[in-house]
């Protein structure tokens, strides 16, 4: 007996009733659980009708029959299960065999977007067994799969016979034309519970051409984010190693631990390894990488001075763990067999490191406190400074906190320091620029031809500062804001039995300054319908006395000092601990800001700071003379002043300068611009900084900028260098060319750096490429937005 239903949907037609119809019809015959709609339900757990989500079937006939057992959608056929859908020109239930057979047109779209095209399948009510035949997958991440047929087995392990496996879009001009790349196997085996694709008896290929064969390969199929397997390798040429290549293995041992093996080889020096072993625990991460090499010929890099070691490596770590909400400690850590081990093997970024520090660390945090407690040692990557020169600092401790209530109507608080620092020999810098001077024991070392950039020996300090300030805003705008603060220092130094003449004391040396001081600004605000404006007075002054033993104290933690508009209104403008700012002082200025309605940020400052009294302790040179030539060692000091401009988001241009006092001589200036604009990415900065004879610095000028630009949509040159205008070459550079497109990337990067041991250029050249839907993850559009910001990264930044 055969019970048929017949809906013919137009347009006009009301879904809804013939829904209701096929529903009447369907529910009898689909007394298992799964039903017709078992091919679209995975999920196999017996949750109980009532979890269940509701089917609706479209079709423009049903037909029922009773002596078979079967139930059969015919025409147009649309069944939506949850968010599965199957679609198909004729749909059949066997209740007897619990199988679904389904032909013409079927296109089946799982939850999560994934849909496959077939001829006809023929599976069970479970989706677990069964076969399809011409079928075609495409993935929501848009990687492709075809096959003559697939089968099913286990519920989870789908065999597609003669499969073609692809990221790559068809032309739309010549769909016939075969993609960038692709894999073809006699099989490819789909292991959804091991999230793998495995190809056995496989070719690659490249604009149909077979490139490569292997009898068995296998690559993450695409909803894995991270899975064991090689990683895309980098090729690379340099002076001293050759040619070289790394090809990096990635093992995915647990949710929170994995290895990465990376085997290397160069044609000049031979086999090179690395190992990371990365490990997150509850309650924080650590890392550990050692790599290292045996030398074919040692001999390469005899200009060196570090012998003729034929093995070199390193190792590194660096971690961090949560004691609680408000603690953690750390560690971050580097030792290597010799100082030019990292630079010869393009290990690290060595444009502006020269030493390897590593560190230990415990931190807590508070609403309104902060401690720090840290050692150091540092090993050197310069040629000419000695390991004995580099100090161990243990320990350095800060701690700052604020009193969580007001105290006579302001905020109290305190930051404090304590430092111990540990050095076998002093360090010491010819600052006669080309002239020869060792400073040290052999010559006589004075403060004529050396500045002392470290002591030899042992030194610790112990500094309190203890401040209150309030900020009062009277009836016409105008803020008043009131300070006084107490800076105590201890110290004790311990020189060793060195040759060279320290230009430090022994023994202890003490200092309390006290000081007042007055705040004053006047913010002008103007509101328009276009936008803001804000030009605001600023004067400070602070009134303090000289310090008893200023400047016998070691500089080691202040002698950078870069006077410019960022520490204008400052209380103390050095850099660290080791220096005060004594004596009275005043600081004075003003500040404009444009904020538009677009969105647009305009800033200008300009002021000057004076001595007050005749006393200026930046006159006062340490044993680094710092504070000498710095802008601020006249009575009064240099001009500073900045421009910022930013019209929107993604643009903006830059200045801030430093002009002399008496006759607006230019002592420093940096400039420069930054900013995406459609398919151009670009920073470029100027810096000229003055001679500074007494630091041992002549005129530095430079041009420092790296840029990348989309050429096509597929097409990127990159490109950046450090220009030494002074030297009339460049200290660094590096142009790239990428490719990419929806499914591959490569590119081809030359780098060439300035060897400060050899005087010469180095030259290196890497290639990278990249195949998406192996190894690599994620959707066209992140694929190239990805290539277009490492091309950008890759290029030289300073």
């Amino acid at each position: 007996m055969r019970v048929s239903a017949r809906h013919f949907l137009t347009r006009t037609s009301l879904p809804a009733l013939a829904v209701a119809a096929l529903s009447l019809a369907l529910i009898p015959s689909f007394s298992n659980a799964q039903g017709l709609l078992g091919v679209l339900h995975q999920d196999n757990t017996n949750t109980g009708a009532k979890n269940k989500p509701n089917m609706v079937v479209k079709a423009r006939e049903l037909q029922y029959d009773q002596d078979n057992d079967t139930v059969t959608a015919i025409g147009g056929v649309q069944i939506y299960y949850g968010e599965r859908t199957l679609q198909a020109d004729r749909v059949v239930y066997d209740r007897k065999l619990h199988r679904v057979r389904a032909s013409g047109n079927v296109v089946i779209t799982e939850a999560d977007g994934t849909v496959t095209h077939a001829n006809n399948f023929d599976l069970t009510d479970d989706y677990k067994e069964g076969f399809i035949n011409s079928l075609k997958i495409l993935t929501p991440d848009e990687t492709r799969l075809a096959s003559n047929r697939a089968e099913r087995a286990a519920g989870d392990v789908t065999t597609f016979q003669n499969g073609v496996y692809t990221a790559c879009l068809p032309c739309q001009q010549h769909p016939e034309k075969p993609p960038w790349w692709q894999i073809k196997a006699v099989k490819i085996i789909h292991n959804e519970q091991e999230k793998m694709i495995y190809f056995e008896d496989a070719w690659f290929e490249l604009f149909g051409y077979p490139v490569a064969y292997s009898p068995y390969m296998s690559t993450p199929d695409p909803s894995v984010k991270r899975k064991t397997g090689f990683i895309t390798p980098t090729y690379y040429n340099a002076s001293g190693i050759g040619y070289g290549v790394d090809a990096p293995y990635f093992i995915d041992l647990a949710p929170n631990y994995d290895m990465t093996i990376t085997p290397g080889f160069t044609t000049t020096q031979g086999p090179n390894g690395e190992v990371e072993w990365r490990h997150r625990l509850e309650s924080g991460r650590y890392s550990i990488t050692a790599s290292g090499t045996f030398q074919a010929q040692p001999d390469k890099f005899a200009d060196e001075n570090i012998g003729s070691p034929q093995f070199r490596g390193s190792i590194q770590s660096q971690g961090e763990f949560w004691l609680n909400d408000k603690w953690r400690w750390g560690w971050n850590g580097s030792l290597l067999t010799d100082r030019f081990y990292w630079r010869d093997y393009k290990l690290t970024n060595l444009k502006t490191l020269g030493e390897a520090d590593s560190t230990i660390y415990l931190t807590g945090s508070g609403d309104k406190s902060w401690f720090d407690a840290r050692a150091y040692y540092f090993q050197t990557l310069q040629q000419g400074v000695s390991q004995k020169q580099l100090p161990i600092a243990l320990p350095v401790v800060d701690y700052d906190y604020i009193v969580d209530h007001p105290v006579f109507g302001g905020e109290l608080g305190w930051n404090s320091n304590f430092t111990n620092i540990t050095r076998q020999d002093a360090a010491f810098t010819n600052i006669l620029n080309g002239v020869s001077a060792t400073c040290d024991g052999s010559t006589l070392t004075t403060r004529a031809n050396c500045v002392q950039t470290g002591v030899g020996g042992d030194y610790s300090r112990a500094s309190l500062n203890v401040y209150w300030k309030k900020t009062l805003t009277d009836t016409y705008g105008e803020q008043w804001t009131p300070f006084t603060y107490v800076r105590g220092d201890l110290g004790y130094t311990s020189l060793n039995n060195s040759d060279a003449v320290q230009f430090v004391k022994n023994g202890f040396a003490a200092n309390v300054v006290p000081a007042i001081g007055l705040d004053y600004r006047y913010p002008l605000i103007w509101q328009a319908d276009w936008g803001n404006q804000v030009i605001e007075p600023i004067a400070q002054v602070i009134l303090r006395p000289k310090a008893a033993q200023t400047g016998q104290f070691p500089n080691e933690d202040a002698q950078s000092l870069i006077f410019d508009d960022s520490n204008l209104f400052q209380w103390d403008k050095f850099s660290g601990w080791d220096r005060l700012e004594d004596g009275s002082r005043v600081n004075a200025g003003f500040q404009y800001t444009l904020t538009t309605k677009g969105g647009g940020v305009y800033n200008a400052m300009f002021g000057q700071s004076a001595a007050l009294f005749g006393y200026n302790p930046y006159k006062n040179g340490d044993m680094t003379n710092t504070g000498l030539e710095s802008g601020l060692d006249t009575i009064k000091s240099d001009y500073v002043g900045r421009i910022a401009l930013q019209p929107y988001r993604d643009f903006a241009l830059f200045t801030d300068a430093r002009f002399n006092d008496s006759d607006w001589a230019m002592r420093q200036v940096e400039a420069g611009a930054t900013g995406t604009v459609d398919q151009y990415k670009a920073e470029l900065t100027y810096g000229r900084y003055g001679a500074q004879p007494e630091l041992g610095l002549g005129t530095r000028t430079g041009l420092n900028g790296k840029t990348s630009i989309k050429i096509t949509d597929n097409w990127i040159a990159s490109a950046g260098a450090l220009y030494d205008l002074n030297e009339k070459r460049f200290a660094q550079s590096s142009l790239g060319l990428s490719y990419v497109n929806e499914c591959v990337s490569f590119g081809l990067i030359f780098q060439r750096n300035f060897n400060t041991t050899t005087l010469k250029q180095d030259t290196s050249v890497q290639v990278q490429f990249a195949f998406r839907g192996l190894g690599t993850s994620g959707t066209k559009e992140q694929f190239v937005d990805r290539t277009w910001t490492n091309a950008y990264n890759d290029a030289n930044q300073y």
